[in-house]
């Protein structure tokens, strides 16, 4: 077999034709590019980055929205009047998002541009993925298409990074052989350059022209099904067997699903969805139907996984509120719960997955019901509470507010620094500080500026002229010190030393009598959430009793399934309220006693002995007797 290289004629050739094919798409990488490396060079410069960043992250999503625009007037043979009427859209709509971009003036210190670009970049994406084939039948075509987009990318990719370290190994040759004096920004320069110019031109040209007639081709790669079969899928059980052995250890001790498990649901669904995308069109195939019935059960699978999903995400928005991560995991539940519906129905049609998505992304990206405003309210609304309830705003105006003395600036000094502190325990005025610095990272202080009386933005105007380094300038800080507060962590000294109640009882021998059964134990917990104290079986009674502590420190007893909880919480807070001096305490045993009954029995818990983490209700070592007389 002969191999030949193509001739430098035929790659300028190549190129050229891409470029006459796709102008805007490769001169707006071409002008990402360029600001790029203006940022690189004279970056530590510029007083206000956020234009240059903002312009950069919209020449960003418009290289895949005017592929997008191109591949669209290619399929629908618009006219020269009509292409440039939909690049006009495509700009106008790169100008909104430009000006959704914070600025200077809304917030000094965010990673809301960098969350926003993820957003519409991604959005931009899945319509590259499904626009020229949106109002068609195509879906063969549409699969052919995805496949060859998949694989320019990772080809491009590949292609990029091997040109991008050949220049480098080149010129670090050049600086250790010939002591030429490069830059340290060069290699930097370069690899903008790799990724936008070159990754893109070279991906372009490898988009072939006529979508028709892909409907037609029935040519699908052996090697990507034996991947997805003999790789994905196994890896896919795998993960679904262990996601399964884990929402079986929930029924069986009703403990409650941890936040990873979203994540790893998540991950895994995404994965089968990949996975069954890829080898649908072979299911069409004699040989290999059962590529669709596997498919469908596949999402019928998925119904008891989104169960605990929804679960999981509901305690965690329940104890902390919503954020921008946990607003896009609910979202991404709810988009795999309208998939699992949509496929398990019937539907086949594969163009819904990304559409679905998409339109998804792009309505919560914006408006007061969009992820941006729900999070913000929320993370405000906490902020209120807590502080409303330590008496520190009322009215929506902060109490013993800290006013500096402008004189003073750029030093912070004020008469009357910290007065709420007192106000506040340890772990409310940590989330306070939480609260404020994820404000400060996401969303700015516009929400909260008027509680203050004075002009905070005027304060942090003025420290980020005088600092050097003008994009580090800590807003939370100064928000919450003026909030009385000490912009501080607390790690409370004494937070892993314990306290130890012990029960005055006589410890010699006696009779036992009212009860049929008894047991002993001594149980060192090990800073575990759930933890088995003691399990045996009377007759067919099946007895456990259970430790727990991931929401509130509960003792229970699970008696054939059924559940009976001994409220030792309140006796946790009773035995903290009337001791508190030393860290050993001799209680009367009338009080260390816990009592309840189930279906069978009923039960004492004589605790001797119970050693807790200061300031915590965390268990460490609990030992007693456990009395049972059956009814």
């Amino acid at each position: 077999m002969n191999f030949k290289l193509p001739s430098l004629n035929y790659l300028i050739v190549q190129a050229r034709d891409s470029l006459i094919r796709f102008p805007i798409t490769i001169l707006v990488s071409f002008l990402s590019a360029c600001i790029g490396i203006y940022l690189v060079e004279y970056g530590k410069e510029i007083n206000n980055y956020f234009p240059y960043l903002n312009t950069l992250l919209c020449m960003s999503i418009g290289i895949p929205l005017f592929f997008c625009v191109a591949i669209i007037s290619e399929k629908k043979r618009y006219t020269k009047k009509q292409y440039f009427i939909i690049n006009l859209v495509a700009s106008f709509l790169l100008i909104i998002i430009y000006f959704t971009f914070p600025n200077s003036q809304s917030t000094h210190n965010t990673s809301l541009p960098y969350i926003k670009y993820a957003i519409y970049n991604v959005t931009a994406h899945l319509f590259v993925s499904f626009v020229p084939f949106a109002f068609t039948t195509q879906l063969n075509a549409f699969w052919h298409y995805n496949r060859i987009l998949f694989t320019r990318i990772l080809v491009s990719l590949i292609y990029s990074g091997f040109i991008y370290l050949g220049l480098v190994l080149a010129l670090t040759s050049l600086k250790l052989l010939f002591d030429v004096n490069l830059h340290d920004e060069l290699f930097v320069e370069i690899w903008i350059v790799t990724i936008s110019i070159f990754n893109t031109w070279f991906f372009v040209g490898g988009i072939p022209k006529e979508f028709d007639e892909l409907e037609n081709s029935y040519d699908y790669p052996k090697g990507l099904r034996v991947f997805s079969q003999y790789v994905l899928l196994p890896l896919l059980c795998l993960y679904l067997l262990i996601l399964y052995s884990y929402g079986s250890k929930i029924l069986l001790t009703w403990d409650w699903p941890r936040g990873i498990v979203t994540y790893l649901i998540i991950c895994v669904s995404v994965l089968g969805i990949l996975t069954f995308l890829l080898i649908h069109p072979y299911g069409n195939q004699t040989e290999h139907k059962w590529i669709k019935k596997v498919s469908k059960g596949y999402y019928f699978l998925l119904f008891p996984l989104l169960i605990i999903f929804f679960i999981a995400i509901f305690i965690r928005i329940n104890e902390y509120g919503i954020t921008i991560n946990r607003y896009v995991i609910l979202l991404l539940g709810i988009w795999l719960t309208i998939i699992c519906v949509y496929t398990s129905i019937g539907k086949t049609n594969i163009k819904f997955i990304p559409t679905s998505l998409a339109v998804i992304l792009l309505l919560v990206s914006f408006g007061p019901w969009g992820m941006f405003s729900i999070s913000e309210k929320s993370q405000k609304n906490r902020l209120k509470i807590i502080l409303e309830q330590a008496s520190i705003l009322a009215g929506n105006q902060v109490k013993n507010e800290t006013i500096w003395i402008k004189d003073s600036l750029p030093e912070l000094n004020s008469k009357n620094k910290f007065c709420n502190d007192k106000y506040l325990n340890d772990s409310l005025h940590n989330e306070v500080m939480s609260i404020l610095d994820y404000l400060d990272n996401h969303h700015g202080f516009s929400s909260i500026r008027s509680w203050y009386s004075q002009d905070l933005d005027s304060i942090v105007n003025f420290l980020i002229l005088k600092d050097i380094d003008t994009r580090y300038c800590n807003e939370a800080k100064i928000y919450m010190e003026s909030l009385g507060l000490n912009y501080e962590y607390i790690e409370s000294e004494i937070s892993n030393s314990t306290i130890e109640y012990i029960s005055n009882r006589d410890n010699s021998f006696k009779k036992v009598s009212g009860y049929d059964y008894f047991i002993d134990f001594d149980i060192y917990i090990d800073n575990q959430e759930y933890q088995e104290i003691s399990s045996f079986k009377i007759e067919t009674t099946s007895l456990k009793f259970i430790y727990e502590s991931e929401t509130e420190v509960k003792l229970m007893l699970n008696e054939n399934g059924k559940l009976i909880d001994f409220k030792i919480i309140d006796l946790i807070n009773m035995l903290k309220m009337q001791y508190k001096s030393s860290s050993e305490f001799q209680v009367p045993s009338n009080k260390m006693k816990l009592e309840n009954s189930s279906k069978n029995f009923d039960i004492k818990i004589d605790i001797r002995n119970l050693e807790l983490q200061v300031n915590q209700n965390k268990i460490e070592r609990i030992v007693g007797d456990i009395y049972l007389k059956r009814k």
